[in-house]
Formats: C-alpha cells, sequence, structure tokens
C-alpha cells in the first residue's frame, strides 16, 4: 500500500510537524530576556517630512517609526499571524543581532540574525517553493534579506541557536516579507551561535 501527496513538480510539501517544530521555535524564541542582548539604538528620525507614527512596545516603551522601516509580512509568522507589521531596531551588537519589533503586538519581539554570520553562503543555497518564488518574484533568493530568528537558552541549557530552516525573508524593493519553510536538515533548525565573550556563557 503507497500513499502519497500529488503536486506540480517544484511545489515543495512539508509534513505538519515540520511546521509544528518551526511554530514552536517562534514561540520559544519570544521567551528572550532583555539581558541577553542589551544596548538598543533607536535610530534618531530623519528630517524632510517623512511620515512618522509612535508605537507601544513592551521592552522599548513608546518608539517613533518611519514608514519606510516598516516592514510588512501579509501571512504574520508562523504561530502568529495577527503580527503583520514589524520593524528592525539595532543593538549594541551592531551588524550581529537586532530586534525584530511587532509593531501589532507590544509585547511581541524576536532576536534575529543575518543568516550569512553563520554560513557565508545561505542565500545561495535557498531552494523556494513556487509559491514562495511566485510571492517574491521577481527577485531571486540571493537578492532578498534574510533574517534568522535567535533563541537564547534557559539556565542549563544548550547555546543560542539560529532558525534557519525558517528564515524570514524581504524584499527590498518593497519591505514585503514571508517566513518561508526549507526542504534543509533539521540541523538548520537550531544552528548554533556562538556570541561574542561575556554574552550567554560562550565564545566566538
Amino acid at each position: 500500500m503507497r500513499i502519497g501527496i500529488e503536486a506540480p513538480e517544484g511545489v515543495l510539501i512539508h509534513r505538519d510537524e515540520v511546521l509544528a517544530r518551526i511554530m514552536e521555535e517562534n514561540r520559544k524564541a519570544t521567551g528572550t530576556s532583555r539581558d541577553k542582548v542589551e544596548g538598543e539604538t533607536l535610530l534618531p528620525a530623519s528630517s524632510g517630512g517623512k511620515s512618522m507614527k509612535v508605537f507601544d512596545t513592551k521592552r522599548f516603551g513608546k518608539i517613533p517609526v518611519e514608514d519606510e522601516r516598516i516592514i510588512i509580512f501579509p501571512d504574520g509568522l508562523l504561530g502568529f499571524p495577527a503580527s503583520r507589521r514589524f520593524v528592525l531596531l539595532e543593538t549594541a551588537e551592531n551588524g550581529i543581532f537586532y530586534w525584530l519589533q511587532s509593531l501589532d503586538d507590544p509585547g511581541l519581539a524576536f532576536v534575529v540574525i543575518d543568516p550569512v554570520h553563520l554560513i557565508p553562503d545561505y542565500k545561495d543555497r535557498l531552494v523556494l517553493s513556487e509559491w514562495d518564488r511566485e510571492f517574491f518574484d521577481p527577485e531571486m533568493p540571493s537578492s532578498l534579506h534574510a533574517l534568522a530568528i535567535v533563541t537564547f537558552p534557559e539556565t542549563g541549557e544548550a547555546g543560542a541557536t539560529a532558525n534557519l530552516q525558517g528564515p524570514l525573508l524581504v524584499r527590498e524593493s518593497d519591505r514585503l516579507g514571508r517566513q518561508v519553510v526549507l526542504a534543509e536538515s533539521d540541523a538548520w533548525l537550531r544552528m548554533p551561535v556562538f556570541l561574542p565573550e561575556g554574552k550567554g556563557g560562550e565564545t566566538s
């Protein structure tokens, strides 16, 4: 007896348990305490008449955000479908870690990292489903901005990990994004992140 799924060539089929694992990683990542990544730096407001709104956040209080800095995820993130608007905030580890703060849920924020810090040719190795390719068309994966959600350990657990199997991809042209699911090894689900000395008990 054989059970299978028929789908057009080029369409990747993901098992429910793969999606469930990525959703669980998203939920775990929201528990990151603020003392793991400190020194957030809110970029100063620019002059020139740019449209700006002020948003309440649990971690950072009220923050001013220019419209052009807002990243839109029309489908939300896995496990958080109602959170569609986000903004990137810099941290003291400039160029390494960022906060991805939801503008729809004041209490929802993720620490994220550019996957190329962990796998230099990461974007060249992305294999997107036909559905995702149509969403990001005409831009190719190598020209998209990629972010990976970082989960910091509780006391006694293994070190910080980044979810490279469920990256957040963002189009540079209009800051439209989607969390995609890759048909990669499960090792990409929890890729070790080696932190600067004094952060999280690990060294680079």
